[in-house]
């Protein structure tokens, strides 16, 4: 399977941590929780939580399908935004991004729709923005990972780097 971690530093000498497993794991024995108190212990992650204490903690699915997964964003009355809709660059394990590109998006085109006097139609001018966007390229680029992935991490690897370093994401 595939997966990541990320340690961010913040104010009060906190830190955030986390980790992530794809749930395409075939192992039956595979415990992400256990995975995740196992990367604690790693001497680098460790010297920034030795003597802390935990102030908050969850977890969550996120969806992982990117761009070939998007569903439809808009229905009479709302839209779907960041990972609702599945904004995720699962090659970067990024969507934060995407979630405050996709709302502002969303929010222009609400606007937009009051200004007007319309209420409870589709927002059809928040996916045409999202296809003219900075975040459409970047996630069109990305568009093959979870794919080149499912053959195996040697090749997908090989097949991702190739795809979006050599040839741009244009495959």
């Amino acid at each position: 399977t595939y997966g990541g971690s990320f340690l961010y530093h913040m104010d009060n000498n906190q830190v955030v941590v986390g980790f992530v497993v794809g749930l395409g794991y075939t192992n039956p024995y595979l415990s992400p929780f256990e995975e995740f108190q196992r990367y604690k212990t790693h001497p680098s992650i460790r010297a920034f939580l030795e003597g802390g204490k935990r102030v908050s903690y969850g977890a969550r699915a996120i969806t992982a399908g990117g761009l070939l997964s998007l569903p439809k964003t808009v229905f009479p009355g709302g839209a779907l935004i960041g990972d609702d809709a599945g904004f995720l660059n699962a090659s970067r394990i990024k969507g934060s991004h995407a979630a405050i590109k996709t709302g502002m998006l969303a929010a222009d085109a609400a606007f937009d729709a009051v200004q007007a006097g319309r209420q409870s139609d589709e927002l059809n001018a928040y996916p045409d923005a999202f296809k003219q966007s900075w975040l459409y390229t970047e996630l069109y680029r990305a568009r093959n990972f979870k794919q080149w992935m499912a053959k195996g991490l040697y090749l997908g690897t090989l097949m991702v780097g190739l795809e979006q370093k050599v040839m741009g994401g244009n495959v």
